[in-house]
């Protein structure tokens, strides 16, 4: 049985966005204007899925979204990022999900990357989630836009490190 602190850390990670669910692997950093979104991972693949979700997350709570299998097969499938270096790429793979959702209304629970190139810079991935809805998605910050400003990526054995500034 839940103890009434952990009940209520349950409930304002349901009801608010911006806080984010146990065992996430990003968090929100503060900015004078905006807000810095940082994502860790194992490796490039999870820290990139990672950052997506952080974003979401800001959006909305990512523990309110369920999954509809035909709105993500028709809006979350097949997400091409393509850049001309990592920062190029990390910026594409971000602004393609929250064109997206801007598009289509589309939030993800979960994103996996289907097929990554270096060499290339192309990533191309899937989300599962479903069409956001106010009357049962916490409404919370807009993301306007993704930035340059401020992008970092830290890689070390066994971990990576993104951070992006985005426009709120």
């Amino acid at each position: 049985m839940e103890s009434s602190d952990e009940q209520q850390i349950k409930q304002l990670q349901q009801t608010n966005p911006g806080v984010p669910p146990p065992g996430a692997q990003f968090e929100y950093l503060n900015h004078p204007a905006d807000i810095i979104l940082h994502s860790w991972g194992t490796d490039l693949q999870s820290a990139l899925c990672n950052i997506v979700l952080c974003m979401f997350g800001y959006m909305t709570s990512l523990e309110s979204i369920s999954t509809n299998e035909v709105e993500s097969n028709n809006h979350g499938s097949h997400m091409v990022a393509e850049g001309h270096d990592l920062r190029s790429l990390i910026y594409s793979f971000l602004d393609e999900w929250l064109f997206n959702f801007h598009d289509t209304d589309f939030v993800a629970h979960s994103i996996t990357i289907n097929e990554i190139n270096i060499e290339e810079w192309r990533a191309v991935s899937s989300g599962k989630g479903e069409i956001m809805d106010i009357s049962r998605h916490p409404q919370g910050m807009e993301v306007k836009a993704i930035t340059y400003s401020g992008m970092r990526v830290d890689e070390r054995e066994g971990r990576v490190d993104i951070y992006v500034v985005v426009d709120i």
